[in-house]
């Protein structure tokens, strides 16, 4: 038979768990004003620099290969600005399709800026109606237009 004293003692240690697992865990809430580019200090920065330099040139090819580098190196909340300039890169390029699939990853890594990624959703609208998906293109803007309404209402 246990005694009370252990009942107790064991109780105790019960409520002493419970208590530490009804503490609701401190987090941030992510804003909606998280700023969005590549640090000066990241090996990505001069790579990603060169790549629109290429592009002004008209060197499609060299600023491809510029941001696919930068991809290789680039750091947290980096890539999503690589993926977004390789998304608009392939919509010059007249690849709609790879323009999508790149927007979308873009997108997935996207910090919870809303401007940043409503500008995301303009670009997949354009891909899609390039495409021929007419629907898919109005529900990239209707999204990115709801995306701008809300941080109106932010504001």
């Amino acid at each position: 038979m246990v005694s009370p004293l252990v009942r107790l003692i064991a109780l105790a240690g019960l409520l002493a768990l419970a208590g530490c697992t009804l503490t609701p865990p401190t987090t941030t809430a992510p804003r909606d004003d998280m700023p969005v580019g590549i640090q000066d200090s990241s090996p990505a920065h001069s790579l990603l620099a060169s790549a629109r330099n290429a592009r002004s040139r008209g060197d499609t090819g060299a600023a491809g290969r510029y941001l696919e580098r930068a991809l290789s190196m680039a750091g947290a909340g980096e890539a999503t600005v690589l993926y977004r300039e390789l998304a608009e890169l392939r919509l010059a390029e007249g690849k709609p399709r790879d323009a999508e699939g790149l927007a979308l990853r873009a997108l997935r890594e996207a910090p919870a800026n809303a401007e940043w990624r409503a500008g995301l959703w303009d670009i997949l609208a354009t891909a899609r109606q390039r495409q021929g998906n007419t629907d898919g293109s109005e529900a990239a803007r209707a999204e990115a237009e709801k995306l701008r309404g809300s941080q109106m209402g932010a504001r």
